[in-house]
């Protein structure tokens, strides 16, 4: 049985960020409404991608006349993901309504591996809108595999300056830590653990950290993951 999606949008452009991540601006459907951070849940209007779902963060903000998504992709023939990166101009996109993934609750730690850094990006450009400066009382750590991995380092690099932590499990560079997220990393750099924590990566990461930071004695009520876990 396939999805019924209650919208459809044309492809305006397609660009490549990195070799493994591109940016999708789709028309914005006169109807469809969305809040900072919400999610929708995506398909292709082809034949084959019936069965074919993955939710994405709506990474641009509600009073912009399109949606943006910031899409990792994974080069798979018969991928979703694959196939998105290959969408021509016109082309249609389906999609779901709406939905909560993460809530903007208060200063705190954003920890994200890879293409989650997405999720946080709409939060990230309300607190800059909204005056808020991210220097105070918020810090991002960022996992990823190697530097040319790592997405929009000059921005994240502004916008958090010494708070921002980045360390990579595949590439020693003279700037990022090496090793991944554990749990001495995190008592190393987490000074507070009572604070907001908003993580956001693959499943296995995230049920991982959210144990790490479990145990150096954040509340289970203060840590935000994508997957319900």
């Amino acid at each position: 049985m396939e999805f019924i999606f209650p919208f459809k949008a044309k492809v305006l452009s397609l660009s490549t960020i990195n070799e493994d991540v591109v940016l999708l601006k789709t028309e914005k459907p006169s109807i469809f409404s969305f809040n900072r951070g919400q999610v929708v849940d995506m398909s292709i209007d082809k034949p084959g991608f019936e069965l074919s779902v993955s939710s994405f963060t709506i990474a641009n903000t509600p009073t912009d006349e399109y949606l943006e998504f910031i899409i990792k992709v994974y080069h798979r023939k018969e991928g979703l993901t694959n196939a998105i990166s290959e969408l021509k101009i016109d082309d249609c996109v389906q999609f779901s309504y709406a939905w909560d993934s993460y809530s903007y609750m208060g200063s705190g730690t954003f920890i994200a591996a890879g293409a989650g850094i997405t999720a946080f990006w709409p939060i990230f450009n309300s607190m800059g809108q909204n005056g808020v400066d991210a220097t105070q009382n918020h810090r991002l750590i960022y996992a990823d595999k190697t530097k040319k991995d790592v997405l929009y380092p000059k921005q994240l690099k502004e916008i958090f300056r010494d708070k921002l932590s980045v360390i990579l499990s595949r590439h020693h560079t003279k700037t990022f830590s090496f090793g991944r997220i554990d749990k001495n990393y995190l008592m190393d750099i987490v000074k507070n653990t009572e604070q907001y924590f908003y993580v956001c990566g693959p499943k296995d990461f995230e049920v991982e950290v959210k144990t790490h930071l479990l145990t150096i004695g954040v509340q289970k009520n203060n840590i935000q993951t994508g997957y319900k876990l």
